[in-house]
């Protein structure tokens, strides 16, 4: 009788491993790929380009393009002067198996990256070795930085979001000071493969073309603790949003897309991989 006990108590934990086994997730082969940044929804131009010397072993700084001439909902014209983020960690994750999540490919690229979404000479911010196996969503952790690049605006100093421009013929600034995170993931997945470009496209102008701007005032400053409230601001991006600071911190992820260039343009058009 005790044998059988044995017996039936070693056939389950065989089963158990072969089970476990079988969920687990296949290492996946590693291929060098890089990460970078872009604003824009449309045609935007990306190029590599390294900063020189001890400061880009402080920080790296990524450039991007957008178009100059944006709308918010009701139609008035916004021009932007300066627009900058700062990254402080980008996590690359692939989709659960069996409701286990693969940890092999949380691959991070750590910075901080200041990003200029304004400029046509983007940055390829980091390579690394990957595994090649499906990714589904990236995580982004906004960086309140303290040490600014050359170029850099003043007002972004302690701040991870700096935005300056007009609303019609009203001068505003955004700025968030917090390390907010944000995801970006959707239904599709893409395999990275060797010399892949994995891209984020912050599509800043269709962030205000879902924003009524109509309430802002000549010199407005929008922070988290002068928030710019107003009712019905962006029930595209939020119904519940009761101001523009949230309006925009919703719109980033909504209106963000991870992807794969794979013509290696720098815009996530019909020949890329991407998650939306």
């Amino acid at each position: 009788m005790k044998n059988l006990k044995l017996y039936s108590m070693l056939v389950a934990v065989a089963t158990l491993s072969t089970l476990n086994v079988g969920c687990a997730p296949k290492k996946g082969k590693l291929v060098a790929a890089s990460f970078k940044m872009t604003s824009s929804s449309s045609t935007s131009t990306v190029a590599a380009n390294e900063k020189p010397g001890f400061l880009r072993m402080l920080m790296q700084e990524a450039q991007a393009f957008m178009p100059s001439a944006l709308r918010d909902s009701t139609g008035l014209t916004i021009t932007l002067t300066d627009s900058w983020a700062v990254l402080k960690e980008v996590e690359f994750k692939s989709e659960e198996v069996n409701g286990v999540e693969d940890s092999e490919i949380e691959v991070e690229f750590v910075g901080p990256y200041v990003i200029n979404l304004l400029s046509n000479t983007p940055l390829v911010l980091d390579t690394q070795m990957i595994s090649e196996k499906p990714i589904r969503r990236i995580k982004m952790k906004f960086h309140k930085t303290t040490v600014l690049p050359t170029g850099a605006p003043a007002g972004l100093n302690n701040n991870s979001i700096f935005l300056t421009g007009t609303v019609g013929a009203n001068n505003f600034t955004f700025q968030m000071d917090d390390s907010t995170e944000i995801q970006i993931f959707g239904p599709s997945a893409f395999s990275p493969g060797q010399g892949s470009e994995l891209l984020v496209e912050i599509q800043l102008a269709n962030i205000f073309k879902q924003i009524n701007m109509a309430g802002v005032t000549n010199g407005m400053v929008i922070t988290a603790a002068a928030r710019g409230p107003g009712a019905n601001l962006c029930p595209s991006i939020d119904a519940s949003a009761a101001d523009l600071y949230t309006c925009m911190r919703k719109g980033l992820a909504k209106h963000s897309n991870l992807g794969m260039d794979n013509d290696k343009d720098g815009d996530l058009d019909s020949v890329d991989s991407k998650v939306k």
